[in-house]
């Protein structure tokens, strides 16, 4: 019984591990048939620190180091769509709020002096 509980807590890690992509070599957190999630720069992983794709809701979720005090979505034309005050570590966004096509996603983060943006493309 205790090895059933050490490989099932094994599974679990590894599960978990795999649906947050933060420690591959790439800058690509979320990347699938629905949504790419990448950041800019390698400086950035630490401030996120698990990411995941919910299909069955369609949404994204993240949990940051600090509370993301807001979330600002620019256009393709460098236009601000939206701006979502948050206050929270851990975020959940709705990709129906997002028409097909790619957008900068910029999370002020609590301490950080500058937003810090990230690419998200819909396809």
């Amino acid at each position: 019984m205790k090895q059933i509980s050490i490989l099932f807590s094994f599974l679990l890690i590894s599960t978990n591990s795999y649906a947050s992509n933060i420690g591959d070599d790439h800058l690509a957190l979320i990347d699938n048939e629905s949504v790419t999630f990448t950041l800019l720069h390698e400086a950035q992983r630490e401030f996120i620190l698990t990411s995941d794709y919910n299909k069955k809701n369609n949404h994204i979720q993240f949990e940051f180091e600090s509370d993301v005090l807001l979330i600002q979505i620019i256009n393709a034309d460098e236009e601000v769509e939206m701006v979502f005050p948050v206050s929270a570590k851990k975020v959940n966004l709705g990709l129906s709020l997002f028409d097909p096509g790619s957008y900068k996603m910029g999370f002020l983060i609590e301490g950080e002096q500058e937003i810090q943006f990230t690419s998200i493309s819909l396809k």
